[in-house]
């Protein structure tokens, strides 16, 4: 955050950035029917790259979680803990 009251507003693209993007998705969208002529001719891992790296403008990125291994029951929504009881129920049996 800044201190500027007229600054831009956090996570706002800058210009170059919201012009680029733009530029790209225009560059794409004109030339998409070769870009799945050309994915096809792919095999084996290229293919599986060039999926993975269309993928980071499509799917957003997973933040790493630590996980500790302990649930803290207090803060679980009722629905959360009926499914909990449920799986070790049905586990049992």
């Amino acid at each position: 955050m800044t201190n500027n009251p007229r600054g831009k507003p956090p996570g706002t693209l800058n210009k170059l950035s919201r012009d680029m993007k733009l530029t790209i998705h225009e560059f794409l969208t004109e030339n998409w029917d070769e870009v799945v002529i050309e994915f096809h001719k792919l095999k084996g891992k290229d293919k599986l790259n060039f999926y993975k790296e269309l993928m980071q403008y499509d799917v957003p990125k997973m933040q790493a979680m630590a996980v500790s291994g302990e649930l803290d029951f207090k803060t679980m929504s009722e629905e959360a803990l009926d499914k909990i009881a449920d799986r070790l129920i049905n586990r049992q049996r």
